[in-house]
């Protein structure tokens, strides 16, 4: 039966991937009059910049210092995302979560600072139970961790519980973990190449949590979980 609900930050409640790609692609352009692809771009979303980095340097032979690259791009970053809103639906998702009796947790890879900052001025993080981080695992995205530490903080198991993710790395996360994902891609993820997720959605606006209860409850009854 389903107990709970794991969100994702980045993507899923703000639109802020679209944003690091804006970001990356001028960055690169215009340091390393370089054109990022965004096959490359995806290989950072949902964890972090190393990945792309070490990507970038061994296979185009670029060399970047990791230090000015970080302050540059998050600099730029902070400049365009602050009076971004909640993406479509997240907030009565959020709250229709909660008025059907389920638990609800954040479980992103970014550092506690961000999404704690935004989901306070969305008027929403009082809705999260718990509240994980790249603060409080060892490994982000793709790695199972953060999902894991979510569903022992929440005191559920997998298989009671639905994770709504926008990226690959996210998705891979939260089959590793056990749990079935729903996708909600945005401009930049919509690119990727998903497979095996439990439901494909444009937007969180066009589910029905209740129909989602009883849509996962059935199943589980059919596979006699």
């Amino acid at each position: 039966m389903l107990k709970a609900v794991i969100m994702d930050f980045d993507g899923v409640i703000i639109d802020t991937e679209v944003v690091w790609h804006e970001v990356f692609v001028a960055w690169f352009k215009k340091h390393k009059k370089y054109d990022l692809t965004m096959d490359e771009f995806l290989k950072c979303v949902g964890a972090n910049s190393e990945e792309l980095l070490r990507y970038l340097e061994a296979e185009r032979s670029l060399s970047i210092d990791r230090d000015f690259f970080e302050e540059e791009t998050k600099s730029l970053f902070m400049e365009k995302v602050n009076a971004l809103p909640p993406k479509e639906g997240i907030v009565d998702f959020v709250k229709k979560v909660r008025n059907e009796g389920l638990k609800l947790a954040l479980a992103t890879s970014s550092f506690r600072e961000r999404p704690f900052k935004y989901l306070t001025k969305f008027g929403i993080i009082h809705f999260f139970d718990a509240l994980i981080t790249a603060d409080d695992v060892e490994r982000i995205k793709p790695h199972p961790d953060l999902f894991l530490k979510a569903l022992k903080e929440l005191d559920v198991e997998a298989k009671e519980t639905v994770i709504v993710e926008d990226s690959l790395n996210g998705l891979i996360a939260g089959k590793s973990a056990g749990a079935e994902v729903i996708v909600v891609p945005n401009a930049v993820t919509k690119h990727s190449e998903f497979a095996g997720y439990y439901r494909m959605v444009d937007s969180l606006k066009n589910v029905s949590v209740n129909s989602l209860i009883e849509e996962f409850n059935s199943s589980c009854k059919a596979r006699g979980a």
